[in-house]
């Protein structure tokens, strides 16, 4: 975690990986910590949904925003790596402005990579960086501990 209280927080949790982040928003919120923003991904709203009340509290209370990718709720699959890059400018903004650090837990199967992938081309599009540069960026992020990864099969 990081050690400056007002320091951001971005979580990737599809499925059962929000569970872990929903310890870490409560406690912001109990500390009155706030920039706090959680991508959550599942397949349908109505039936995977995990501790929607819970993220909708939080949201209310204005110490967390959350940004839903509901793969099956449409025509057009889509997942949490989408929303990160609809949400580019905001991303870029709180990993190169802000320190933000990024947090990514779930299924270790595709989702870690296209997480991974999306927010290097965030790097690229929003930052004007090269490859090269995006992939030494991901780099820094990870060296300095921004960037932690909690995937299983």
């Amino acid at each position: 975690m990081p050690r400056q209280p007002d320091t951001p927080l971005i979580m990737v949790g599809p499925g059962t990986g929000c569970a872990p982040f929903r310890a870490i928003a409560q406690y912001r919120h109990g500390h009155k910590m706030k920039d706090c923003v959680l991508f959550f991904g599942c397949r349908s709203q109505s039936a995977d949904f995990f501790f929607e009340s819970d993220w909708h509290e939080l949201v209310q209370a204005g110490t967390m925003q959350l940004i839903t990718a509901f793969s099956r709720d449409q025509d057009n699959k889509v997942y949490v790596q989408h929303r990160l890059a609809e949400h580019g400018e905001m991303m870029w903004s709180l990993l190169s402005q802000r320190q933000a650090y990024v947090y990514i837990a779930g299924n270790s199967k595709q989702m870690p990579n296209n997480v991974m992938d999306a927010i290097r081309e965030i790097a690229e599009r929003h930052g004007n960086l090269t490859a090269s540069q995006s992939a030494e960026f991901m780099s820094s992020l990870e060296k300095g501990k921004r960037l932690q990864l909690d995937t299983w099969s």
